[in-house]
């Protein structure tokens, strides 16, 4: 593989941008490029390969994005969750008894 050097000029073409942004992005450190004399230089490799970098991030990025989008939207479409009503506990005997009138002579 070569190491094909280019220009900032070129480098925006690449890009599909311009040669100012271009130079702005690698004054502040996010292009791969070297200053040599008033120009900047770029290895074309480099470049693609930060290109590819950005782009794998910024993917993942929106596939976090979309899934708590649809976190967000399954909770508000789903019903309210209502807690089950727990069973009284048994009555002693003689109690069940007494309230079911199974004690003959009185009443509940």
């Amino acid at each position: 593989m070569s190491k094909e050097t280019i220009t900032a000029e070129q480098c925006a073409e690449l890009l599909k941008c311009t040669t100012a942004q271009v130079e702005e992005l690698t004054r502040k450190g996010e292009l791969p490029g070297i200053k040599f004399g008033r120009s900047w230089i770029y290895v074309k490799v480099d470049l693609l390969e930060y290109l590819a970098e950005r782009a794998r991030a910024e993917a993942a990025e929106r596939r976090l994005d979309l899934q708590k989008r649809l976190k967000q939207a399954s909770a508000s479409l789903a019903p309210p969750v209502k807690p089950r009503r727990k069973t009284p506990p048994a009555l002693p005997q003689v109690l069940h008894m007494m309230t079911t009138g199974a004690v003959q002579g009185q009443r509940p």
